[in-house]
């Protein structure tokens, strides 16, 4: 991987927005491999935790309602933890999850330490994302069905309206940290 910072598809670092509620959890990806069940439960933790910003569905007009908001909450987060767990192959085995309710958007941002060639195949996949059609990539992948599919991705932009975002950057040694940001509308403009 020739370039050492590299930024694909939606990936945002905006410091204007409003901020209602930020939340980061630093969690370790062997443990989170080696007791599956503790992906989802973070994911169904933070999920819970941040639905309640939400209004209960007979009043939720111009925003997502509180079941949907926690339902996909933790798809999204779900997601993402748990390909850091599986693809984490550095000695750095730290994950960063960073969940940010701003003005009008859920931001998520789950990062790891990859290989230089882990980290050349997830900008691959990453690049192939934000290329092709999501909906025929969508029905591509489910007929191939491979492990590094991107089917979670493909089902976040399709089924959820998230935009994606993806940040690789050099950390030195031949690792590199990468960082996938999905942004999800929850209010209406």
């Amino acid at each position: 991987m020739a370039e050492s910072h590299l930024v694909l598809g939606a990936f945002t670092e905006d410091t204007a927005a409003t901020h209602l509620s930020d939340c980061q959890v630093l969690l370790d990806a062997e443990d989170m491999s080696r007791n599956w069940r503790r992906c989802g439960l973070t994911a169904d933790f933070l999920a819970r935790y941040y639905s309640y910003h939400f209004p209960y569905r007979e009043k939720a007009t111009d925003r997502i309602s509180r079941e949907t908001a926690e339902n996909t909450i933790s798809y999204i987060l779900n997601e993402l933890i748990e390909n850091t767990a599986k693809y984490s192959d550095a000695a750095n085995k730290d994950v960063e999850v960073q969940v940010s309710l701003q003005d009008k958007d859920i931001v998520f941002e789950v990062s790891n330490h990859v290989t230089a060639q882990r980290a050349e195949g997830f900008i691959r996949l990453a690049r192939g994302l934000l290329e092709g059609n999501p909906e025929e990539l969508y029905v591509a992948q489910l007929e191939k069905n491979t492990d590094s599919s991107g089917l979670g991705y493909l089902t976040m932009i399709n089924d959820y309206g998230v935009s994606l975002g993806f940040k690789a950057d050099d950390a030195g040694d031949g690792v590199f940290q990468v960082t996938v940001q999905a942004k999800m509308k929850w209010k209406e403009t």
